[in-house]
């Protein structure tokens, strides 16, 4: 039974099947009420993110994820070859932002988002915190997501362009010059890391969760 969960944008996925149904967040969200299943060839409305896009998502695109929506490929990082792209349509392809991964699979890896993360992702950078921070609330391991990269998402939703939030990527991964000793960004974000071993841990709970909720 999915619960009624209202966001003020719509969310979608296509869910090709790859990924282990007790860790698939997309479908976990999916089971709650808080997205729908697209079909193969299905064409979307709004904002697709995607790796093959060539703009990234920014604040400009705020109104036509408010009317239409944004939905995600959920898939495996480990199977990308196997992803029918030509079947996949949307008005507006985009790409997103470096960010850091929290989820228990891909823990502390760069740009390797789960469904979720990644949805939550394209909300923040597009204006759309509070959603975001609503979506992540779904998992016990979701609040580490939003602090690992908040800086990051913050210095995206007060860009202006799709250029200008590459350009602030690009910026923050560079990183001022450091003094003798200084550790980078990306070293401080592995420092803020939560153990892996919590992270997975926290996943399972989550699925005797579950599996006590359907008895």
């Amino acid at each position: 039974r999915k619960a009624n969960t209202t966001f003020p944008v719509p969310l979608a996925m296509w869910d090709l099947g790859q990924c282990d149904p007790k860790r698939c967040t997309g479908r976990k969200l999916h089971r709650l009420g808080c997205l729908k299943e697209l079909r193969l060839s299905q064409r979307f409305p709004g904002v697709v993110l995607t790796p093959d896009a060539t703009e990234h998502l920014s604040p400009a695109d705020y109104d036509l994820i408010r009317s239409d929506g944004l939905a995600v490929v959920d898939c495996s990082w480990n199977r990308l070859e196997d992803v029918p792209w030509n079947k996949i349509h949307g008005a507006a392809p985009r790409l997103l932002p470096w960010m850091v991964a929290a989820n228990g699979v891909n823990y502390g890896k760069a740009c390797k988002l789960s469904c979720a993360e990644a949805l939550a992702g394209g909300l923040y950078c597009a204006g759309y915190g509070d959603a975001a921070k609503q979506l992540m609330n779904k998992f016990k391991w979701g609040h580490g997501f939003i602090t690992l990269n908040e800086e990051l998402l913050e210095t995206y939703s007060e860009c202006a362009t799709a250029e200008d939030v590459k350009k602030a990527q690009d910026e923050w991964l560079a990183g001022p010059k450091l003094k003798e000793g200084e550790l980078t960004r990306e070293e401080r974000i592995q420092q803020m890391l939560f153990p892996p071993s919590d992270s997975s841990s926290s996943e399972e709970e989550e699925e005797e969760e579950e599996e006590e909720e359907e008895k």
